[in-house]
Formats: C-alpha cells, structure tokens, sequence
C-alpha cells in the first residue's frame, strides 16, 4: 500500500505564474554532456576549499542613500562555457561612511529565470538604503551577462547547463565569503529566494566559516521541485525521454545536492528560514525535512505561496534577513 499524499493547498498566484512561465521550455535541448552529468555527484561534495575571488571593480556610483559598485572575477568552475566564465557582481552599500569595523554583508543569489539585478536590488536593496547592510549580488552562470549565443532567454537548454549553473553559483558564493573574510568583513550571510535561496543554503552547508543564513521558499531536496512541483510544467520531459524515466534520473542528479547529504550551517542560531504554507512549487513537507535537519534553525511560515512571498512578503523577507544578521554579532 502506498502512503497517501498530504493534501496541498496551493495559492493562486502560484497557478497562475506556472501558467505564464510554461513558456520557457527547460531541457529542451535533452540531458547535454554527459561527461559533465558523470561529475556532478563528485562535484557537489564541494570537498576542495574554496580560493578567494579576485574581484576587479569598477567606478562606484551614488543612487540615492546607497553607493553601487559592480565587478567581476573569474568563475571557479572550469566545466563552464567560455561565455560564463567571468562571472559579474554587484555591491549594494550605503552611501554614509563605516564608523569602526566593517559592515555586515550578504551575498544575495537569484531565483530561478532571474537574470540581472533589478528584482534582486527591489527586494534586499532596503537593507542597504535602511539598515545598515551591505549587499553582493551575483549574477547566474547562464543568465544574463552569462547566457550561451542561442538560448532563449532563462529558459536552460539542456541537464548538464543547469546543473552547471547551480554548481557554480556555490562555488563562486564561496569565493565571494572568501573574499569579504579577506576584506576584514566579519559578518558575512548568504541569502536568496526559491533556486537562490537552494543555492545560499547550500553554500552554507559547505562553508567552514560561521554565516548568518537567510533563505526563503528552500526544501530539503530541489527534486521534487522539477518532478512534481508547478516549476514541473516547464520540464520538457518528452526530450528527456519520457516523463518516468526522465523523473527518475533527475531525482538521481539534483538529489546528489540535497542538503541533509551535507552537514548543517556553523550557526544555526544565526538560521532563519521564511516559506509558503500555500507553497505549489517547493512543498512544505520538504521544508519541514529541512527545518528538522537544520534543529536549532528558526522557521518562519508565511500564509501565501511562492510567488505571493515575493510579491506581497517582501518587508517579512528583509526583516528575517535582518534577524538572522543581528543574531551573528559576537
């Protein structure tokens, strides 16, 4: 007998954001290099210590009560195609002067189909403008400034790409904490929403030095987020061979990621995760399974679902941020 599946209720604008973005066919280009499917279970033990990221930045600019600042540096990854291997950064500061020690600093990821910095700066730009801390987004490996001549838009053409991206984006939030140690900053975090809260958490995971971590709309497993959630719906399962099989061998690669194959975050106490009781895309069963993983972290439940987090959640996703920071101060 199989177990009975918890009914799951799902809220409207989740519907309806899977309607619009079944547009973007992802993997329609099929599995992709299989040489680089074969690595990833290896890869995504992030086992090397990561190096510093040498970041060349350019002129600073005020906008108002922040200074932005962008760069770049090499992208740690050598799997990644020619055109993603400069990977682009940009700093969100505030324009008063430090007074005393550095700042605290987030490193904020992108959400899936997030390519640039503007939805990004609309939602943790105000810690900067109003509170004090600094941010550091990054853009994706194949997406915007990052995207191969040829694909359409987000829409990742084939497994192996994103795998790539999603090994990437650790690999070079690592080289970023890395580089703001350098710099004298002693309260770093990690943040981000949906794949770039995944990606945030998960760096965490792999990272020896003590983090604040704030990720919302985050599972214990991305798996169930390409085989049964809504993000589903814009799986091309039919060049992957077929929905079941295609099911399966996804659950093999992106499980080697699932973050209780990884030890918790240094600070658990410094741990807040925001999620979406009406969540279509990341379930809340798998929340659970993180927040019971990472025991001493703190769990936020919010009364929408995954696009309503972003759309009408976003004070309550700065201030989990804030909290999460305030609780690293020694």
């Amino acid at each position: 007998m199989t177990a009975e599946r918890r009914p799951r209720p799902v809220h409207w604008l989740d519907h309806a954001h899977a309607v619009l973005s079944r547009r973007r066919r992802l993997f329609a280009a099929g599995w992709g290099d299989e040489g680089v499917l074969e690595q990833v279970p290896a890869i995504a033990r992030f086992s090397e210590p990561p190096r510093a990221a040498a970041i060349a930045w350019a002129a600073p600019r005020r906008e108002g009560p922040v200074v932005v600042t962008d760069g770049s540096f090499t992208a740690a990854l050598a799997r990644l195609p020619p055109c993603a291997r400069t990977a682009f950064v940009r700093r969100i500061a505030p324009a008063a002067p430090e007074r005393g020690r550095r700042r605290p600093v987030y490193v904020a990821l992108a959400a899936s189909g997030e390519e640039g910095f503007a939805s990004r700066t609309r939602l943790f730009g105000p810690l900067a403008a109003r509170d004090g801390i600094e941010v550091i987004l990054l853009e994706n490996a194949m997406y915007g400034l990052r995207r191969p001549e040829g694909q359409r838009r987000t829409a990742i053409r084939t497994v192996a790409e994103h795998l790539l991206m999603n090994l990437a984006t650790v690999e070079e939030t690592r080289a970023l904490v890395e580089h703001l140690a350098g710099q004298g900053y002693e309260r770093v975090g990690v943040t981000g929403f949906s794949m770039g809260g995944t990606s945030a958490a998960l760096a965490a995971a792999v990272t020896a030095r003590p983090l604040a971590v704030a990720v919302f709309g985050v599972g214990r497993s991305a798996v169930p987020v390409f085989t049964e959630g809504m993000l589903s719906v814009s799986v091309d399962f039919q060049a992957l061979g077929g929905p079941p099989a295609a099911r399966a061998r996804l659950g093999a690669l992106f499980g080697a990621a699932d973050l209780d194959r990884h030890p918790a975050p240094r600070r658990l106490d410094a741990t807040v995760i925001v999620a979406g009781r009406r969540d279509g895309y990341v379930f809340t069963e798998q929340v659970e399974a993180l927040h019971a993983h990472w025991r001493a972290s703190e769990l936020r439940w919010l009364d929408t679902g995954h696009a309503g987090a972003v759309v009408h959640e976003a004070g309550a996703l700065r201030r989990a941020a804030r909290d999460a920071m305030e609780r690293l101060a020694p």
